[in-house]
């Protein structure tokens, strides 16, 4: 009975006879989570970095998506109430928070080329 109970000390101790060696296992765990989260936070600062970019290009002339998939051409711009008039192909209009712009399809044109004037890259 004496060799049953060394053996499952043995065992519960790790197998190694209780010296408290060292467990590669535990490494491998904690590398591996360290990693995970890693990503993760990389992965959601990327995403905010594109929505701020999204709400950033939501100007008047705009051409954006929606969160829920609506696609209109951005004509009015609140800040103070954060909210945006789309504007649709068929000439119905909408009102959608500010932060619900996910993409911005086409750019708003630039001032130049809506006054028709061209640049100096035209010339060449």
């Amino acid at each position: 009975m004496n060799a049953l109970t060394t053996s499952t000390q043995i065992l519960a101790a790790g197998g190694d006879g209780g010296a408290g060696g060292f467990d590669p296992f535990i490494l491998i765990m904690i590398a591996i989570l360290a990693i995970f989260m890693i990503l993760t936070f990389r992965r959601g600062k990327k995403m905010k970095d594109a929505q701020a970019a999204a709400v950033s290009g939501a100007v008047v002339g705009a051409e954006v998506a929606t969160a829920g998939g609506m696609v209109g051409t951005v004509v009015l711009r609140d800040e103070e109430r954060q909210r945006v008039s789309l504007e649709f192909s068929s000439g119905d209009r909408v009102d959608v928070q500010l932060a619900a712009v996910q993409h911005v399809l086409t750019p708003a044109p630039s001032p130049e080329a809506a006054d028709g004037q061209s640049t100096d890259e035209d010339h060449s």
